[in-house]
């Protein structure tokens, strides 16, 4: 029974996730397309020269911190706030786990990730 309680759960989520994706692409507006509309940033000129060069993209460190640490506050705040019901175990292994995340931090500083130049 919990089995078909389980395979019904999923296919009527799947069916939600598809009628709410679909939704947009069968009543939204339709785009027309005229004039420079298919040229990025319509500043009203034309581009000069087609640019095909990269892009230096240095943010991505920050992007990858800001996953990290998040993660990380995402994972204390439960801990946080049932602090006074965890056992020894419990305050151990996050104890080790904020041990980890400080280590983390004083190594991308050391490196100088978090220099903004």
């Amino acid at each position: 029974m919990n089995t078909l309680a389980l395979v019904l759960n999923v296919g009527l989520i799947a069916i939600v996730v598809a009628a709410f994706s679909l939704t947009g692409w069968v009543f939204g507006p339709r785009p027309k397309h005229e004039g420079d509309a298919e040229v990025p940033y319509e500043t009203g000129m034309r581009p000069l020269s087609a640019d095909r060069s990269r892009l230096a993209a240095l943010y991505w460190r920050f992007a990858v911190l800001f996953v990290v640490f998040d993660v990380d506050l995402a994972l204390l705040m439960p801990w946080a706030f049932n602090r006074p019901l965890l056992d020894l175990g419990l305050m151990v292994s996050m104890t080790v786990f904020m041990g980890l995340v400080a280590f983390m931090l004083a190594y991308f500083w050391r490196k100088g990730v978090l220099e903004c130049n």
